[in-house]
């Protein structure tokens, strides 16, 4: 018997509700069981409706879809994607970290033109995101919080793997440990977790690899640095690396890891073509540090739509570096750590909340078996 996919679209634009019902229409496993032009409506139309997918608009009058997102995550397990425009990366961040599983981007202007482009995008999200497990909605959305709590903190965490911020003279002084660290679908709150349980005082390096569209990367290294703790500076070719800091992949462009001189590692950026049909893709990366620090790579993958990592992955393993993926129970999608584990890539698969203990136990001489 066939599953039918109900959704409740949300934005106060009628043509675009109407637009929208039309492009879901095309897909027989979905049904639009409802519209509501405000947040207040989604809420009520949430209760009545239960549907299992929500698309919710941003800004809406009466109550945005910010203010309305906590509401709907209490009233019902619908997984939700949020409607955005990609001027503004702050608040869909912030969207992402507070339970919606994705995204869809929209256009300032020409949104009638763009919507058949975006049909295809649409229809795969919500097919996706219905397979996502609410729970694990509930538990990235509490490692937000906890991860809120802890930036915050003039103590920090003295459990849980979480670290007072030390002054910036007792960091660390030199590189020991390059780490890379790959995330898609659930991966900002996700990012945000394991380097909340990172600290300045690691000998460690974090290279970071999301798939996110284009105008977004500088918010997220932004966000991660205020929530961790740990400085997070978008890469720029050339960069030298330094000790207790992280560098994420900017959009539109692969990042490898190169080392022009004994001990000095720098940062190539390139636009040589996607890979999975994706770039920045962490297999580059991947391959680049099991080339030059063999058995002392670290590579990670997290949550995750796809198969990007999987074979860089096995690229650290097979020099005997340590490779972590999270498990598919904390996964909003467990596409990339999945793949990876499929081809036997993985050392360890952890939850969330130990992938952090994971790297610090690579980092502090534990051993890669």
């Amino acid at each position: 018997m066939r599953t039918t996919i109900k959704v409740l679209i949300v934005d106060d634009s009628a043509l675009i509700r109407q637009m929208l019902t039309r492009a879901l229409s095309v897909d027989p496993r979905i049904e639009v069981v409802g519209t509501a032009k405000t947040g207040v409506e989604a809420i009520e139309q949430t209760r009545l409706l239960q549907p299992d997918i929500i698309t919710l608009d941003i800004e809406m009058p009466e109550l945005t879809g910010l203010e309305a997102l906590p509401h709907l995550r209490k009233l019902s397990d619908a997984r939700i994607l949020m409607l955005t425009t990609l001027d503004d990366p702050d608040t869909t961040l912030q969207a992402l970290s507070g339970g919606a599983v994705d995204f869809i981007a929209k256009p300032r202007e020409g949104f009638a033109s763009s919507l058949l482009a975006l049909t295809d995008v649409l229809l795969k999200k919500i097919r996706i995101a219905y397979r996502v497990s609410p729970d694990s909605l509930d538990r990235a959305k509490a490692g937000a919080q906890i991860t809120a709590l802890a930036a915050h903190s003039p103590e920090g965490l003295s459990d849980g793997g979480h670290e007072a911020e030390e002054p910036d003279g007792e960091r660390a002084s030199e590189i020991h440990n390059i780490v890379g660290i790959a995330a898609s679908t659930g991966g900002p709150p996700a990012l945000e977790r394991v380097l909340a349980g990172l600290n300045s005082r690691l000998p460690a390096t974090y290279l970071l690899v999301q798939h996110l569209p284009a105008g977004f990367s500088t918010s997220l290294a932004r966000r991660l640095s205020k929530s961790s703790g740990v400085p997070v500076h978008e890469a720029v070719d050339g960069m030298i690396l330094e000790p207790a800091r992280a560098y994420l992949a900017p959009h539109g462009l692969h990042m490898v890891l190169t080392e022009p001189s004994p001990g000095i590692y720098r940062i190539r950026l390139d636009d040589t073509p996607p890979m999975h049909g994706v770039r920045p893709s962490a297999d580059p990366l991947f391959q680049s540090l099991a080339e030059l620090l063999g058995d002392r790579a670290v590579g990670v993958v997290l949550t995750g739509m796809g198969a990007d990592g999987a074979d860089g992955m096995a690229s650290i393993k097979s020099v005997g570096g340590e490779t972590i993926a999270q498990d598919e129970a904390t996964s909003v999608v467990w596409g990339m750590p999945g793949a990876a584990h499929k081809i036997g890539a993985v050392r360890r698969m952890v939850p969330i909340d130990n992938v952090a203990i994971e790297i610090r136990r690579v980092i502090r001489g534990g051993s890669a078996s």
